[in-house]
């Protein structure tokens, strides 16, 4: 019998993609505490404008739709596991797709890049967010935690009713 070798970087991709399918299961099933536990505690959620270029975008030079630190993501949980996070109750239905993962290693992190989409289904309304995630993500406790992830839209711009008021 012949053993089969699989590359390291195969087993990185696995991974990660691993992690980033856990992330958006969570983000369905709206266990956005368990979401932010997969998290740094110095990490970054960063969604920016569509008119720059998201992939190079800095939040202290432009105008983020969201830019939040590891504080802000904790009280973004909060506030939507509220009932009174009026945006959200009822909760929006929401599905995250995540595919073209692509891996690589920089020093200690690990930088992904996938596509997304994101479906937001609430008020007989719904709204696809079209997209690619970038990760840096750590190797922390045994396993792998998100450092930072940065959501950057494929749309020209967002619809008068379409909201960010979900997690990307």
């Amino acid at each position: 019998m012949m053993l089969v070798q699989i590359p390291d970087a195969l087993l990185l991709r696995l991974a990660v993609e691993d992690l980033l399918f856990l992330e958006a299961d969570l983000l369905d099933q709206w266990r956005l505490d368990e979401w932010l536990a997969l998290y740094t505690p110095d990490a970054h959620y960063n969604v920016p404008p569509s008119d720059v270029d998201g992939d190079t975008a800095d939040p202290d030079k432009a105008l983020f739709y969201i830019a939040d630190d590891h504080v802000r993501m904790r009280e973004r949980v909060i506030r939507l596991n509220k009932v009174g996070a009026h945006s959200e109750h009822p909760r929006s239905k929401v599905r995250h797709l995540v595919s073209n993962v692509r891996v690589h290693r920089e020093g200690d992190a690990i930088h992904a890049r996938s596509s997304f989409i994101v479906w937001r289904s609430k008020d007989i309304t719904s709204d696809a967010f079209v997209g690619h995630y970038l990760h840096r993500i750590i190797e922390a406790d045994g396993g792998l935690k998100i450092a930072s992830k940065t959501c950057v839209l494929d749309m020209e711009a967002l619809r008068p009713h379409a909201r960010i008021s979900i997690i990307l």
